[in-house]
């Protein structure tokens, strides 16, 4: 095997095994609401306790990967899932389950940065594109797979479900230990990263792809407890949403495909009115077979400003020469935020005045959003 070719399967394996435990949790929702009485707010920090780790640990994985180098920072990643992976199937408080996601979320944002430059800096120049698609395929499939873990988790218990995820990382960790990193650039300065980020089209390109987790967390947070409400289970919940990321992972390209012939105006449009669509029909539907297609179908239109915004993100800090791992993290950064700030605002907002307000919420945000991409140059 040619050394790319190991790197790309090492980098696959790296996001696909992270992918699995982040989205492992959706069909455990019910699980844990009912084990541990949570609210529907308290689910919300729950899930969105991952993102708020991701957005914390983004800075420190672009720092870690520009001084120490890609392969220390995807070690401590791998650790970090591997271990949390366990912790998350033991503790017995709310509190330490939060804390283990945070933790989780933190060791994600240092793997994926270390994959995505690992990748990047030894890719072949005119297949650099293709391999990073490969790398975002793989994660795709951790995000199929994570549902139906998590359904086999409520099925055989915790504890079995999540050691395989914990040993598959510490397997991952030893070929990563033992594979040829790139020497570290040793640049760390990120306050020409951030002068860069000012510019008022790169800020549009990160709240477009903040946009999706935050309409998406939150319905990861609403529609289980729909689910399970009427008389839906853990593995329905699971196929549910293994459906919706196979129809996104469908989507994903025809949208990269229709932003490079188009622009990005016309999906991203198209995507936030669907949004807007599926978001009222929430607000009353009350068959779990319609809610099950919403959802599906939310997997395209909520995804509609995320593969844009960043093509568009990408462009212009390859103009602008910014280092790839800081690049990097930013748009880690600015998808954690808004799976961070999705799932507990969308459970507290339900919580407040049912599962309405949240819905509508989120369609105000979708019309905002709207404006400014007519504002848009």
């Amino acid at each position: 095997m040619s050394a790319v070719r190991r790197l790309l399967a090492l980098s696959c394996a790296i996001v696909l095994v992270d992918t699995i435990f982040y989205a492992a949790l959706t069909p455990l929702v019910p699980y844990f609401e009912e084990e541990f009485g949570l609210s529907k707010s308290m689910v919300g920090i729950l899930s969105g306790s991952y993102g708020a780790g991701v957005l914390v640990g983004s800075v420190p994985g672009g720092y870690l990967a520009s001084r120490s180098g890609v392969r220390v920072t995807a070690l401590v990643g791998l650790i970090l899932m591997s271990i949390t992976s366990v912790m998350f199937a033991l503790v017995d408080t709310t509190w330490l389950l939060v804390a283990t996601r945070f933790i989780g979320g933190f060791g994600s944002a240092l793997s994926w940065v270390a994959a995505f430059t690992w990748l990047v800096d030894r890719a072949p120049e005119g297949r650099r594109a293709e391999l990073i698609g490969v790398m975002i395929s793989a994660a795709v499939v951790g995000a199929l797979l994570g549902p139906v873990l998590g359904s086999v988790a409520a099925t055989v218990g915790l504890l079995p479900a999540f050691a395989t995820v914990a040993i598959a990382g510490g397997v991952i960790a030893v070929w990563a230990a033992l594979e040829q990193p790139p020497a570290s650039s040793g640049d760390v300065s990120l306050l020409p990263a951030l002068r860069t980020v000012r510019q008022p089209l790169l800020l549009t390109s990160l709240w477009f792809i903040g946009l999706s987790p935050l309409l998406f967390s939150a319905l990861a947070v609403l529609v289980p407890l729909d689910l399970n409400r009427l008389g839906w289970g853990a593995a329905a919940v699971g196929t549910v949403f293994l459906v919706s990321a196979v129809f996104e992972a469908f989507v994903h390209p025809l949208l990269g495909r229709w932003s490079d012939r188009s622009g990005y105006r016309p999906p991203i449009f198209a995507g936030l009115l669907a949004s807007i669509g599926i978001l009222l029909l929430l607000t009353w539907v009350g068959n779990p077979w319609v809610i099950g297609l919403l959802v599906v179908l939310a997997a395209g239109a909520f995804n509609a400003t995320l593969v844009p915004g960043t093509a568009l993100f990408s462009r212009g800090t390859e103009k602008a020469g910014m280092e790839r791992a800081v690049a990097f993290a930013i748009t880690n950064f600015a998808w954690a935020s808004g799976y961070a700030v999705g799932a507990p605002v969308g459970g507290f907002l339900a919580d407040l005045r049912g599962d309405a307000l949240s819905y509508l919420s989120l369609t105000v945000v979708c019309l905002l959003t709207i404006g400014l991409l007519r504002r848009t140059a």
